[in-house]
């Protein structure tokens, strides 16, 4: 019985059968990878058991078909070498898949990193009168998936969690719906040649009452604009520069202070004021004023460090436009703005105003610079803005209204900005049950009436092991653009256990290695006025030795095989050779 086994698992037929096997599952793969994603092929197929059983299949067929030809000779010194190359390779595969890390870890300028997070999904509740935590686990779908399914906890739970919908990807969807009570809300479109966007606006819910669209915004309000006085006299304005580590500094204006070096206070700066303008505009690339009124007030002005000296013009009308010539980077990492007298930062900004008034009809304003139109609103009226050929219209009002916020699924290849994992739960205790939906990455509160918790849906995390502090990112531009050429990462490795401190700079390709981690640098975060975080993807493959050493056998094995007669099966084929 056991001869006849072994007869089935050294054969060729199993052989072929794995190989063609293989081969159309790899087929599939890249076709599932080029559809769907990398991620949905991982899941479907490379990190399931049945493809690690084939695996382990092929390299016991592989085992058995070599001992099935003892005793061995020297003619067989090839085909043992290929065969022991491919099981070496087909164990470090397995061995990594078991027990190789994956993950990132995103570390803030002048902080320390411990843990990393991992690709597996995970929901995390918390009791927040007793602070108990409950783990309950997720499993990653390659799919949007729906239907019921109860999840299971590290530990006995006072509640019963049920998984109703889970996207991989997705992006919030927001209903507006009339209500018995609430704050009124309002559905405008906005078209014109060069763009058109529908919204819902609802008075005094932030991050909902208005939209941004970039030099205009559109705002649901109880009151009115009111403009900017344009002022003169002996009020100046401020200079204000806020430096990337978070030191902030300012610089008051006067006449006197033109054609003057004086220092910053709070840093080791000096500031030279070349021209303060009412109403500047450019000519023959030279500032300069074409009236005595506060139209377009700006500054010109030199910024002087300890090595370099840096022309920068700053507008106060224009707050978000670059101040140093060339669109370059400051070398002081530096914001400058202009608060000119009675200019507001968005003084010449266009905006289309909706006034709640309640029980009187709704009020528009549209306002283009310092000029404004304005009436009463008229059911699904079509208005002109005034900006170009842009015209509003108000199809729907609800003197009280209601939001149901939800997700919806999105492809695992789509790049769609805004876009997240996101679940939808049924919350069960003893008295009462809630639906809620949870975005990854965002904590959610759920109230009832004699409990209430803290649900976190992420991803799971491990510890490393060692401490990796980032003292400084930096990053290199392409000379005349903010366009990024090279990013780099100098860290302080600490490892208490080994007693290692020590400085290593990571970039790309140059990885930190340390306990079977390599610590690449993989992207970063750049905020204006807030610390550097520098992202890196940390990885262990404790199968490493076994593939590289496997690859390097299995190829020695193939040149013998073909190449040196006396250790290659082919040489019982050689009449000359069977006589010796």
């Amino acid at each position: 019985m056991f001869t006849r086994f072994f007869k089935i698992i050294a054969s060729l037929k199993l052989a072929v059968f794995l190989l063609l096997s293989l081969g159309v599952i790899f087929g599939a793969g890249t076709f599932i990878e080029s559809s769907y994603g990398a991620e949905t092929a991982q899941i479907l197929i490379y990190r399931t058991q049945w493809f690690s059983f084939l695996l382990l299949l092929l390299a016991f067929n592989l085992f058995a078909s070599a001992f099935d030809r003892m005793p061995w000779k020297k003619r067989h010194t090839g085909f043992l070498l290929t065969h022991l190359g491919i099981i070496l390779i087909l164990t470090g595969s397995l061995i990594s898949k078991r027990f190789g890390v994956d993950g990132q870890l995103a570390i803030e300028e002048g902080n320390v990193g411990t843990r990393i997070t991992l690709s597996e999904p995970i929901l995390q509740v918390k009791s927040v009168e007793t602070g108990e935590m409950w783990r309950l686990d997720l499993k990653k779908q390659p799919f949007p998936w729906s239907g019921i399914q109860t999840l299971k906890s590290d530990r006995q739970t006072p509640f019963t969690i049920k998984l109703l919908h889970d996207f991989p990807k997705a992006k919030p969807s927001r209903t507006i719906r009339a209500a018995s009570s609430g704050p009124p809300a309002i559905h405008v479109a906005l078209e014109g040649s060069m763009a058109s966007v529908d919204t819902w606006l609802m008075l005094g819910d932030p991050g909902h009452d208005k939209l941004e669209l970039g030099p205009a915004l559109i705002q649901f309000s109880n009151n009115s604009i009111v403009m900017p006085k344009k002022e003169s006299g002996k009020d100046w304005g401020v200079l204000h520069f806020d430096f990337e580590s978070g030191t902030h500094a300012e610089l008051m204006l006067t006449p006197e202070i033109i054609g003057k070096t004086v220092p910053l206070k709070g840093t080791n700066y000096q500031i030279k004021i070349e021209g303060i303008f009412k109403d500047a505009r450019v000519q023959e690339n030279q500032l300069v004023d074409q009236s005595p009124e506060w139209n377009n007030p700006a500054v010109k002005l030199l910024f002087l460090g300890k090595d370099f000296s840096e022309p920068h013009s700053v507008f106060a009308k224009f707050p978000d436009f670059p101040t140093v010539h060339g669109l370059a980077p400051s070398r002081a990492n530096v914001r400058i703005a202009y608060a000119a007298p009675g200019f507001s930062d968005d003084a010449g900004r266009n905006e289309l105003r909706f006034i709640d008034q309640g029980e009187k009809p709704l009020r528009y304003q549209a306002r283009k610079g310092s000029e404004i139109r304005e009436g009463v609103v008229v059911l699904g009226e079509s208005v002109e803005t005034g900006w170009m050929d842009f015209k509003f219209t108000v199809d729907q009002i609800f003197s009280h209204a209601a939001a149901d916020e939800s997700f919806l699924p999105l492809p695992g290849i789509s790049e769609e900005l805004g876009q997240m994992p996101a679940i939808q739960i049924e919350f069960e205790t003893s008295r009462e049950k809630k639906v809620v939906w949870l975005p990854q990455g965002e904590l959610t509160l759920v109230d009832f009436p004699d409990a209430h918790y803290h649900l976190m849906y992420g991803l799971k995390t491990m510890p490393l092991g060692f401490q990796i502090f980032l003292r400084d990112f930096k990053m290199d531009t392409n000379p005349g653009t903010n366009d990024p050429a090279s990013f780099k990462s100098e860290v302080v490795l600490r490892d208490p256990g080994l007693g290692i401190e020590r400085e290593v700079l990571i970039e790309m390709n140059h990885p930190l290695k340390h306990r079977g981690f390599k610590v690449y640098q993989a992207a970063y975060q750049v905020s204006q006025g807030k610390p550097d975080i520098s992202v890196f993807s940390v990885g262990r493959d404790p199968g490493n030795f076994f593939k590289y050493s496997g690859t390097v056998v299995m190829v020695g094995g193939i040149l013998l095989l073909f190449y040196v007669k006396p250790f290659s099966t082919l040489s019982a084929s050689d009449p000359k050779l069977r006589r010796k």
